[in-house]
C-alpha cells in the first residue's frame, strides 16, 4: 500500500469511527455517567475487540461473511440481541440522588464491567461487522502478507478508534451536571436505552 492508498484508508477509517453508532453512543453514555477517566479506560475494550475483528478479517472472515449469508445472519442476530439487552439494562438503570451525582463515579460499577460492555458492544456492532466484511478486505492482500503493512493497518485503526471515542467521552463528560436533576437522569436512561434497543431492532430486521 503506497502513501496515497494509505491516506485513503486513513480517511475512510477516521470518518467511519466518528460516525455515531452503538459503540460511540456507549462512550458518550459512560462519559456522562462515570466521568472521563472511567469512560476512556473502557474504550480499550472497544479497541481490543476491534483488533480481534481485524485479525479475523485478515484470516479471511471478511470473505466468509461476504460469501455466506447464513454466517452473517447468525452474527447479526447475536449482535441484535445483545444491543437490545443492553438497551433494556440502560432503561432500567437506577437513578442517583443529588448528593450521589456530585461524584462522577456515583454508581457502583467496576471498570471491568464497563470494559466488558464496551468489548461486547464492538463485537456485536453492525458498523464493525460491515467494516471488516466490506471495507477492510479491500486494503489487504490475503495472498501476500507483509507484517509491516498489517501492523500499519492495525495501528491506524486502533488510534483512529481511540481518538474518536475518547473525544466523544471527554466532551460528553462535561454534561454530568445535567444528571443532577433526577427527572433528567430518568429520561436520559430511557432515551439511551431506547436508542440501543432501536439499534438492535434495526439490525435484527435489516436485510443486509
Amino acid at each position: 500500500m503506497d502513501f496515497q492508498q494509505y491516506l485513503i484508508f486513513l480517511t475512510i477509517t477516521a470518518v467511519w469511527m466518528v460516525i455515531p453508532g452503538p459503540a460511540t453512543l456507549l462512550a458518550v453514555n459512560n462519559g456522562i455517567r462515570y466521568g472521563t477517566r472511567k469512560a476512556i479506560l473502557a474504550i480499550w475494550g472497544n479497541v481490543i475487540a476491534f483488533q480481534i475483528l481485524v485479525a479475523l478479517s485478515i484470516l479471511g472472515l471478511g470473505v466468509v461473511l461476504a460469501a455466506s449469508e447464513t454466517a452473517f445472519m447468525w452474527l447479526k442476530t447475536i449482535g441484535a440481541l445483545y444491543l437490545a439487552y443492553l438497551g433494556f439494562r440502560l432503561w432500567m438503570a437506577p437513578i442517583a440522588n443529588v448528593e450521589q451525582s456530585n461524584n462522577p463515579e456515583w454508581q457502583d460499577v467496576s471498570q471491568l464491567v464497563l470494559f466488558r460492555r464496551a468489548f461486547l458492544t464492538t463485537l456485536s456492532n453492525p458498523k464493525a461487522l460491515t467494516y471488516i466484511s466490506a471495507l477492510l478486505p479491500q486494503f489487504i492482500n490475503i495472498n501476500h502478507f507483509e507484517i509491516t503493512h498489517l501492523l500499519t493497518i492495525s495501528f491506524t485503526i486502533a488510534m483512529a478508534q481511540f481518538i474518536a471515542f475518547a473525544s466523544y467521552a471527554k466532551l460528553s463528560s462535561n454534561f454530568n451536571i445535567w444528571l443532577k436533576n433526577e427527572n433528567n437522569h430518568r429520561w436520559f436512561n430511557r432515551i439511551i436505552g431506547s436508542i440501543f434497543a432501536g439499534f438492535g431492532l434495526t439490525l435484527g430486521f435489516s436485510n443486509h
